[in-house]
């Protein structure tokens, strides 16, 4: 099998207590559970799937025993002086050369929109945005396999405050926007996509999350989205790109 890898940058201790997610899997730990709901996938495309947590000491694996990626989301922000997103950005340097696939979630595309690519991230002029909510697919998203057998308006949900003003070679490459974000999913070519939405989470993750942090957007979610026909895509595209 090919060796699929969730990279977890959900947030060091000050962002987040493993014992408030025991609910999810017995270790409280974004890879943990990510893994778990996405592993029969993964699976499926002939990948095993493990996990690694950059924000708490694990160390990335050598990229030629890794065929393909997702990076998740983080409390953090991107741009932030710490020494794992250091390393997961020259990790990320080495790991392009090999054009293998990658799906990266949320700060995962704010960093690559950002830092990868001349997209600018800023604030959104409207504040946070939490919840399941509708995008709107472009004419590329629509043909994209990315968003295979999807509506033209998929749901998914969100959490960010900040999102990306993308460039003009970007642009090229949006697939999907919602109201005044112009770049909720990208292509950026040789097989690397990310999206400000979550396809990996569930809508428990974010009842605990905001049941302790902000109550208000507590009842926003909910469990009819697209996340998990985005994430079978991306392992089923990912799985072609092997056997092309």
């Amino acid at each position: 099998m090919k060796n699929a890898l969730f990279i977890s940058m959900l947030g060091e201790r000050e962002h987040i207590h493993f014992e408030d997610y025991r609910s999810l899997c017995d270790s409280g730990k974004e890879k943990d559970w990510v893994i778990n709901w996405h592993k029969s996938i993964a699976e499926e495309n002939d990948f095993q799937f493990s996990g690694v947590d950059i924000c708490h000491g694990e160390k990335l694996p050598d990229i030629n025993n890794v065929d393909t990626v997702i990076l998740g989301g983080t409390l953090h922000v991107v741009t932030e002086d710490r020494k794992w997103l250091h390393d997961l950005r020259n990790w990320l340097i080495d790991y392009r050369k090999s054009k293998n696939p990658l799906l990266a979630i949320c700060g995962g595309h704010q960093m690559l929109s950002s830092q990868f690519g001349e997209g600018e991230l800023v604030g959104r002029s409207e504040g946070t945005l939490a919840g399941t909510y509708k995008v709107k697919l472009t004419k590329e998203g629509k043909n994209h396999p990315l968003f295979s057998g999807m509506s033209e308006f998929p749901k998914f949900h969100f959490a960010n405050y900040l999102h990306v003003i993308p460039s003009a070679d970007q642009k090229k490459g949006i697939l999907a926007i919602h109201n005044n974000s112009p770049a909720l999913a990208i292509d950026h070519g040789n097989n690397w996509f990310s999206t400000q939405f979550h396809p990996e989470a569930r809508k428990q993750s974010w009842d605990i999350y905001y049941n302790l942090k902000e109550e208000k957007y507590h009842s926003k979610y909910s469990n009819k989205h697209e996340g998990v026909k985005l994430i079978s895509n991306f392992f089923n595209l990912s799985n072609k790109k092997f056997n092309s």
